[in-house]
């Protein structure tokens, strides 16, 4: 399972039976968004321990040369169906597609892309 970061906190219900006794995977660019609250937000040691520790329950997908040319068939796909997305959506959604996973997303833009290998599971779901 493959799950991005996102600045709403989702209903943690509607996702518990996709990830109980499951890993739980976060695209490198999921980490980068988070790892970048607590420059932003200017939180303390104690809150950016709390981040760090929450990190570590991952599987972290790093980058490679495959992944690359997802994220390029996923800009391409996603601009030729009308969608504009946003890079690091791209990659969060090239990992899933590379990978064979599902994406557990609480994000609108992820949903409804017509990409080819690219399954998404949303609360925000119709």
């Amino acid at each position: 399972m493959l799950l991005p970061a996102r600045r709403s906190r989702p209903d943690l219900e509607f996702y518990r039976p996709h990830i109980e006794g499951r890993t739980l995977m976060l695209s490198f660019q999921s980490v980068a968004e988070l790892l970048r609250l607590p420059l932003r937000n200017h939180w303390g040691a104690e809150r950016r321990h709390s981040l760090d520790a929450f990190l570590r329950r991952f599987l972290v997908l790093p980058y490679d040369v495959a992944l690359a040319e997802t994220w390029a068939r996923v800009m391409v796909d996603a601009e030729r169906a009308g969608r504009r997305l946003e890079a690091g959506d791209a990659w969060i959604a090239a990992t899933a597609v590379r990978r064979h996973l599902t994406l557990l997303a609480h994000d609108r833009d992820l949903l409804g892309l017509p990409i080819d290998g690219l399954e998404v599971v949303s609360a925000l779901s119709p």
